[in-house]
């Protein structure tokens, strides 16, 4: 195990910055966490060139007839902007109240949630993986009185060096610690489905890319088209849900000045059909959904940095992707500057 590596030198930069911003007052962190984020994010992006590297081909390959270079350039660079301001919110999490959480994090389309829930039988909460980790959408659900646990994976790998392990993911971990937490193993496990017996939210991502899944068969993983290409999917959030008839209900966080907005979506109306086809119709209709937010906000996406996703998202050769002429993303670090 290596002391320290060359990854490790942002995190402690993010560690050092969410010192400093611990010890401003609470009114003013808010306001300096937006450039915070961006200058780390922006120094990251410079100094971390295989993984800007990897991020900018990735975007290229996928998006690259609508972005042009510059905008390749700019989404990366965004991309990396909202990472860093994501990890110091997260780690600025324990510290929030309500009212702080509601100032970074407004809600829309509550409703759909409590007629969701009104049906007792759970909600299965399908978030995208986002950079923002979903904590801040679980700390505002908790502190408005919901029941609600996540399945989010741990930020750690055996071959991290000793001053990952032993300073930067204990304090990644603090956010983690105040949340009801299940680490994903691929299966329903009796802790997801108590959750939703009791008539409690399970959130869960709903676009889980893994390299494993290559191998992994149907109708476990099933295919979807995505951006003009082909990924595989997990299937056990329907799955689960169909189980215990639960609704799912998809949510996206999206940027808006000053902070974010958890859309919650209408639940998807899922198809009867028990087979693996109607398990692709299910999945079919979640992805319309989730590829329009996906177009509109490319810099919130966790997955332009996954070293395989070009190995995972197989390009359909006798099929373009095709957006509108108007097609503009939007760059969420603009929307972060604090002063």
């Amino acid at each position: 195990m290596a002391f320290i590596t060359k990854r490790d030198l942002p995190f402690l930069s993010f560690a050092a910055a969410t010192l400093s911003l611990r010890a401003l007052p609470k009114g003013l962190r808010h306001r300096r966490l937006g450039s915070f984020g961006n200058g780390l994010g922006a120094l990251w992006y410079r100094l971390d060139r295989s993984d800007a590297a990897l991020t900018r081909r990735n975007l290229q390959a996928v998006l690259g007839a609508q972005l042009g270079a510059g905008q390749v350039e700019a989404t990366a660079r965004a991309l990396f902007q909202t990472v860093a301001y994501s990890k110091l919110l997260n780690d600025l999490l324990p510290g929030l109240g309500l009212a702080e959480v509601q100032q970074i994090l407004h809600i829309e389309g509550q409703e759909h949630l409590e007629q969701a829930l009104g049906q007792g039988r759970g909600v299965v909460l399908l978030r995208w993986h986002s950079n923002l980790h979903g904590y801040i959408e679980l700390s505002l659900l908790k502190l408005l009185g919901y029941g609600v646990v996540a399945v989010l994976g741990e930020e750690i790998e055996p071959d991290d060096s000793w001053v990952y392990q032993h300073v930067v993911h204990p304090i990644r971990r603090r956010s983690r610690r105040n949340f009801d937490v299940i680490d994903p193993n691929g299966t329903p496990q009796r802790a997801m489905l108590e959750c939703l017996q009791k008539n409690q939210i399970l959130m869960i991502t709903g676009d889980t890319l893994e390299e494993e899944m290559l191998d992994m068969p149907a109708p476990q993983v099933l295919p979807v088209k995505l951006l003009g290409r082909t990924l595989p999917l997990m299937t056990g959030p329907f799955r689960m849900a169909r189980w215990l008839q639960s609704p799912v209900v998809p949510t996206f966080v999206v940027p808006r000045p000053g902070g974010y907005t958890m859309v919650i979506e209408p639940p998807l109306a899922l198809s009867g059909d028990n087979s693996a086809q109607g398990l692709a119709a299910d999945l079919a209709a979640y992805v319309e959904r989730f590829e329009s937010y996906l177009l509109r906000y490319p810099t919130l996406w966790a997955h332009w940095r996954h070293a395989a996703l070009l190995d995972l998202m197989k390009k359909e050769n006798h099929q373009d992707m095709t957006t509108p002429s108007s097609f503009s993303p939007t760059f969420v670090s603009l929307s972060l500057g604090g002063k």
